[in-house]
């Protein structure tokens, strides 16, 4: 037997030898993973680091073990555990117990683990395995045939406005009083300033400090760690990337601006959306070709952290709302898109094959421009997509407007975000 395995094992394993810390469990999340334990193929949790997969994975675990279930967790950020195959854990871990059900934390760390999990799942031999991990190309292309059908992915994003202020022990379920209107109000500029990385949420001080040192593991740790890269040209990068959030964007225009290569800032964005850092908003184009063409939008998944790296000013709260509610879609699983003609609207929602929904957000509409302007982009989305209704969220102002164009009538809502992001709309 391999005592340094075995001796590490028991360290990620304290309910082996003793009970269950219920500490490691946190707070309770939207992720409903116990219907997942009915079905037997892998599941494998994806997201960026420190949105609180280990944590799920931890809750997840409490309940087996309370069901007298054997549990088997390894992280692969051990730096014992990183130096071993997945199967000389096993074998190793075998020797002590029975494996019936196997968590593996940061299996990007990890060498060789997928024909091991091929093969463990094939034989049935694990009734069920649940894998977490930080890169989204940790199932590389070449592993897709061993994994086809054997695989189900639950993407894990940083918190929710509800949950947000679960966190914060504020329910808020709709309507809710003018006193607790304005308590949540606060909360939600706390929100978009502070960011909803769990750590950081339930941190009372040096909250910026704690980004900066995410940044920072995203860079060495997920980055620098498998890539043969610039340090100081990719954190320049990032900080550009983080500033410019919620803007129209093209490398070749960021290569001009930081004097970079155009394949060189193509290679590090690829990096930055393989770890979760950052993703890429097309414009709506029924030809594929034209829509990956053409200039993008870029957005960071978690607003505190643009805050504490990036060039900010207090007049960016209007992009910031357009990160919170990007962030939200793709929460929600929406397929989207943003318009641009002679105009521009921020979001399309695609369903099946036609445009479902068009949306527009904008810190205020109080000054006569900008409310021409946002909503001569959603009028003109509402028509090329022949929408009836569309929806402008805003800071905090509500109301509507009823427009007609070449004979067709629209109704545009208007709601604050906050507001929405508690709505089930």
């Amino acid at each position: 037997m391999n005592e340094e395995i075995l001796k590490a094992l028991l360290d990620w394993n304290p309910w082996i030898e003793g009970v269950f810390p219920k500490e490691l469990a946190g707070f309770n999340r939207k992720y409903e993973l116990e219907e997942y334990l009915q079905i037997p193929e892998v599941k494998v949790l994806e997201g960026a680091r420190r949105v609180g997969k280990s944590t799920l994975l931890y809750q997840l675990i409490e309940k087996l073990l309370e069901k007298n279930q054997s549990v088997l967790y390894i992280n692969f950020e051990d730096e014992v555990l990183k130096n071993y195959t997945l199967n000389e854990i096993v074998i190793t871990f075998r020797e002590k117990g029975v494996i019936q059900n196997l968590f593996i934390d940061e299996i990007q760390n990890c060498k060789d683990w997928v024909s091991f999990i091929r093969k463990v799942y094939d034989r049935k031999e694990i009734p069920q395995i649940w894998i977490s991990g930080s890169n989204s190309s940790f199932i590389k292309k070449e592993f897709a045939s061993l994994l086809t059908g054997r695989n189900i992915t639950i993407k894990v994003y940083p918190l929710a406005f509800d949950e947000y202020l679960h966190f914060k022990s504020m329910e808020a379920k709709l309507p809710v009083s003018s006193h607790k209107e304005t308590a949540i109000k606060r909360e939600f500029m706390q929100y978009m300033e502070v960011g909803a990385f769990p750590a950081v949420v339930l941190r009372p001080v040096l909250q910026k400090e704690l980004l900066i040192s995410y940044f920072e593991d995203f860079i060495y740790k997920d980055i620098a760690a498998r890539h043969d890269v610039n340090l100081v040209k990719i954190k320049e990068l990032g900080i550009y990337l983080a500033t410019n959030s919620a803007k129209s964007f093209s490398y070749r225009g960021c290569a001009s601006a930081l004097g970079m290569h155009p394949q060189t800032i193509m290679d590090y964005c690829s990096y930055f959306y393989e770890i979760f850092l950052f993703s890429e908003l097309y414009k709506f184009d029924y030809s594929l070709k034209n829509q990956i063409g053409s200039d993008k939008k870029i957005y960071i998944t978690d607003t505190g952290l643009a805050s504490s790296i990036s060039f900010r000013l207090s007049e960016d709260h209007g992009r910031i709302l357009e990160n919170v509610v990007y962030n939200e879609l793709r929460r929600r699983g929406h397929e989207i898109y943003f318009h641009k003609h002679k105009y521009e609207c921020d979001f399309l929602i695609k369903r099946e094959l036609k445009i479902a929904a068009a949306l527009q957000v904008t810190k205020t509409l109080r000054d006569p421009e900008v409310k021409q302007r946002e909503i001569r982009g959603i009028a003109e989305a509402m028509q090329t997509y022949q929408l009836s209704e569309g929806l402008i969220l805003t800071l905090d102002e509500e109301g509507s407007e009823e427009i007609a164009h070449e004979n067709q009538k629209m109704h545009i809502r208007i709601m604050p975000t906050w507001k929405w992001l508690l709505s089930k709309d």
